[in-house]
């Protein structure tokens, strides 16, 4: 017996021995797997930091843990970070895993998880990142791995401490969630059971068009529901939802009967009645002491969500507010908000959009002495727009910091208006304007606004717009922002359409300025005391709006743009397309004067681009020097130069996010000249001078040089061109790169008596080089110096020759440089050239892809609407009763078919041309690459 327990032991203390080390053996091997095979099958860049395997901190259950996950994006979302976890824990019930079928999961615990998603404007997701699965032959299937399968038998899913945000680039929308904590609990391995939902977020935020909805907001959902799992029916019992102080109740049911459908039949309204839980979603008032804000009047908030989520639609929603007899005071303010009243309907259809209707039937305050009333009706929102509404204000902004309380913010002034719109869309679109009624005028006088979340104070000294069906006229705008002044008149055209459904506003103006001080607009650099200052204003990108097109006659008498200071600017600016386009726009700089034809383009955000002729004359090198850093990285030898200089060229670059040009992507090419040019301390002629023995070189005067130039992947090509000094005579070509690299070929005529006493021993080295290798010349009164130049501007390598440059004529010794100099150059660029054509082609298949999948997207659209179409006309005539309804039947279910078909074509003509869009950009974009 004593044997037999002690074999038992044994057996014992081994099994657990393997139950705690295999883990251990195995876990290198098992994360090696992980990886490869995760990322097989994955568009993306999948880590984490260890797999822990336990068979004991759960037992009888195992417990998997994954560290430091990182789900990172590739291709056009490369350097975005999908997801990011500090640890994800998974118990599964061991016997299961033994038995390695049917593994049943019991919990799972993400901890201080970071997801990131986000949507381009062309539709991409980028959290759509599996990979197809690819056809391949039939073959021998496994079935005892076909078989493995894997239970959800959750207790409990809880997430801690996340941090969610959700951009989508083609809706201008973006959302996040911080402090997010999330607990599920409930038995779903039984047919039947209650579930249990609490969650809590400190931090709500969402921004729509520019406009924020909801800032720094709190929310807490309680939720309880009896769930049919195996039916997949929930019916929700005591429910809240609170957003700030605005407590929601829900009730009904959700149903999944389908992978497809889930129909809902929900109905919420407010736990609270009192007017102050309404006010909490007000962010300026909510956030500013909040609990001490004094309020009376009635609130009834209450709708529905009724209907099926698919992909033909969503439930319709109905919502009505109420709110009466309202007023909020702060206890230490003078004055109240009063009167407040408020009524609200709002129906969303889920399928049929257009029947929508948004009816504000009532909304007025009293903010002190400022009455606002607003009253607006909405229909047809999809097919045409109908609007019908009026806005009435007089508000003095002093007063209001008697309302509402402005931390560090000054606001004086007053605005006036009265405005009374209605009829369709169509009308405007149609130019039937005196079937659309818009009149009505605002003023604003004296308005002044200052805040520490804006770099200067803005100042309206005056303006006035008169509203009419067509255009607003703007009769007067005189604004005073920091020290720049700026003065508009004119008129905005299709401002209707542009407020309701988004479309693109023209505006014709005359703008005038005594000075633009840009500086003001932008934020100095952070830096550290330990670093040094930098004396440069850092800049970001700035998108230019799709859906504006404005032509400004533009006449500024000074600009003042980081060290540059632009005088007597004055042509046409227009915004349109995303671009800034620059037509003959002439100004006064460094010390002379320069014409501007071209464009800023952000169509794609990601890589804007500038591509600009230049025309300049008498410009100043040091100033030029001083001015732009680019002259620096392309040109350093113009830093110890003097001159002025004029300048035609063609540029093009890409702009990094510090507006700066990407070096590698410029191209151009033109010509500068100037009748003088001054070089001191030279590297490359203090090297040559070195080499002769004399200091002739270390100050040049350059006289009447012209010089043709090509820039292009990060090199400038500089044509063989002649200059003198004085008695000598220079030829000089080659090129240069971004990284200070450079091949120069330069050929110097030079008396032997303006060399110097000293020169005597070095030029007779020269020759004795040159007989040395059996070339004899004879000295004369002229020395033919080829100079060879290579290594990099701050350390230059040279070398010198006299190889039968005496009997040459000037014509041919150009010639020959010129030569020397094709060669060098070709030689570069057949090294860049594959570089460029691969680049290309990469942007033209990305293109090729978007296109694909533009057109793919808008026929799956298009066939939806020809379905519904068709499925309404069947059941149209199905349902008719006798011969003349079902007449009639067919004649209506024709006509629905053919305007489903006409919808699914505009649909499919869209994409089509939206498609081409993006080839032709795709193209023209790779062109300006080669």
């Amino acid at each position: 017996m004593k044997k037999f327990i002690k074999i038992l032991l044994i057996i014992i203390l081994v099994l657990l021995a393997i139950l705690i080390v295999t883990p251990f053996l195995f876990k290198g091997k098992i994360m090696e797997i992980a990886k490869e095979q995760i990322n097989k099958n994955v568009n993306a860049r999948v880590e984490f930091g260890d797999l822990g395997l336990s068979f004991i901190k759960n037992f009888p259950d195992a417990s998997v843990s994954l560290k430091e996950l990182s789900v990172a994006g590739i291709d056009k979302f490369e350097g975005d970070t999908l997801l990011k976890l500090a640890s994800l824990d998974i118990k599964v019930d061991i016997i299961s895993v033994i038995k390695m079928e049917n593994i049943k999961v019991k919990a799972i615990v993400i901890d201080r998880p970071e997801i990131n998603a986000r949507v381009l404007e062309d539709g991409s997701l980028n959290w759509d990142i599996m990979k197809e699965a690819e056809e391949e032959e039939e073959e021998v299937v496994d079935t005892a791995v076909s078989e493995f399968t894997t239970t959800i038998a959750l207790k409990k899913f809880e997430i801690r401490d996340a941090k969610i945000s959700y951009t989508d680039d083609s809706s201008n929308m973006s959302a996040s969630l911080n402090n997010f904590d999330f607990l599920l609990k409930g038995d779903m391995s039984q047919d039947f059971t209650t579930l249990s939902i609490i969650s809590s977020t400190e931090m709500v935020n969402l921004l729509m068009d520019e406009i924020r909805y909801v800032k720094d907001a709190s929310l807490n959902i309680d939720i309880s529901l009896d769930a049919d799992l195996k039916n997949s029916i929930y019916i929700l019992k005591e429910n809240e939802v609170a957003l700030n102080d605005l407590s929601l109740g829900f009730d009904g049911s959700i149903r999944m009967p389908n992978e497809e459908d889930i129909e809902v039949d929900m109905k919420f309204k407010t736990n609270k009645v009192d007017f102050k839980s309404l006010l909490s979603l007000v962010p300026a008032i909510y956030m500013k002491d909040f609990q001490d804000v004094q309020t009376t009047g009635k609130l009834k908030l209450d709708g529905y969500v009724k209907g099926i989520y698919n992909e033909k639609g969503i439930p319709n929603v109905g919502l009505d507010l109420l709110v009466e007899n309202a007023m909020f005071k702060y206890p230490d303010l003078p004055r109240s908000a009063d009167n407040i009243q408020i009524n609200v309907n709002l129906f969303f259809d889920g399928v049929q959009n257009d029947n929508t209707k948004v009816d504000i039937n009532k909304f007025h305050v009293e903010l002190g002495n400022n009455p606002v009333d607003l009253k607006m009706s909405i229909r047809t929102p999809v097919s045409d727009l109908h609007v019908d509404g009026t806005l009435a204000a007089s508000i003095d902004f002093a007063s209001l910091s008697d309302v509402i309380p402005m931390e560090d913010v000054s606001l004086t002034g007053t605005v006036k208006s009265n405005l009374d719109m209605m009829g369709y869309m169509s009308y405007i679109e149609n130019e039937e304007y005196e079937k659309f009624k818009a009149d009505g005028y605002v003023t604003i006088n004296g308005f002044m606004f200052k805040s520490p979340d804006l770099p200067v104070e803005v100042n309206i000294i005056e303006s006035y717009f008169n509203f009419s069906p067509e255009y607003v006229q703007v009769s007067s705008f005189n604004a005073l922002i920091g020290q720049s002044d700026m003065q508009f008149t004119g008129r905005l055209e299709n401002f209707i359409p542009y407020m309701f459904k988004d479309e693109t506003v023209k505006g014709r103006f005359t703008f005038t300025s005594g000075l633009l001080n840009l500086n003001e607009f932008m934020t100095e650099e952070e830096v550290s005391e330990s670093e040094e200052v930098e004396d440069t204003v850092p800049l970001s990108i700035f998108e230019v709006p799709a859906n504006i097109d404005f032509r400004l006659i533009s006449e500024i008498d000074k600009i003042i743009y980081d060290k540059l200071e632009i005088n007597n600017t004055y042509g046409i600016i227009t915004i349109k397309d995303s671009k800034v386009i620059l037509e003959n726009l002439s100004m006064n700089l460094l010390q002379g004067s320069m014409k501007l034809n071209g464009e800023y383009n952000t169509q794609d955000i990601s890589a804007p681009v500038v591509d600009f002729g230049i025309k300049a004359s008498g410009i100043d090198i040091p100033s030029a020097f001083n001015a732009f850093d680019v002259i620096a990285e392309l040109a350093p030898v113009a830093k110890n130069a003097t001159g002025k200089i004029n300048l035609e060229m063609t540029y093009n670059s890409l702009l990094d996010e510090q507006m700066n040009p990407v070096l590698n992507s410029v191209a151009g090419k033109g010509s500068f000249s100037s009748q003088q040019i001054g070089i001191s301390n030279s590297g490359i002629f203090s090297k040559i001078g070195k080499e002769l023995k004399t200091d002739k070189f270390d100050n040049l005067s350059l006289e009447n040089v012209a010089i043709d130039f090509e820039i292009r992947n990060g090199r400038i090509y500089v044509d063989p061109f002649e200059t003198k000094m004085k008695k000598t005579a220079f030829i000089i070509g080659g090129d240069q790169g971004i990284d200070q690299t450079m091949n120069y070929t330069i050929n110097i005529n030079i008396p032997r008596t303006e060399l110097g006493s000293g020169a005597s021993q070095a030029i007779n080295n020269l020759y004795a080089s040159a007989a040395s290798k059996g070339i004899n010349l004879s000295q004369s009164e002229n020395m033919n110096l080829g100079v060879n130049v290579g290594g990099t501007f701050s350390d230059p390598k040279v070398s010198l020759n006299l190889k039968d440059n005496v009997t040459r004529t000037t014509k041919e010794i150009k010639e020959a440089v010129k030569e020397t100099v094709k060669k060098e150059i070709e030689t570069k660029k057949e090294e860049v050239k594959a570089k460029v054509n691969e680049q290309a082609q990469k942007i033209l298949e990305e293109a090729e892809k978007q296109a694909v999948q533009i057109r793919a997207e808008a026929k799956k659209a298009a066939n939806s609407v020809r379905w519904e179409a068709n499925d309404k006309a069947g059941k149209l005539v199905k349902e008719a009763k006798n011969p003349i309804a079902k007449k009639t039947a067919e004649v209506t279910a024709n006509k629905m078919r053919q305007e489903g078909e006409a919808k699914a074509k505009k649909i499919e003509n869209e994409a089509d041309d939206k498609a081409e869009k993006v080839l032709q950009e795709a193209r023209e974009k790779a062109d300006k690459l080669k």
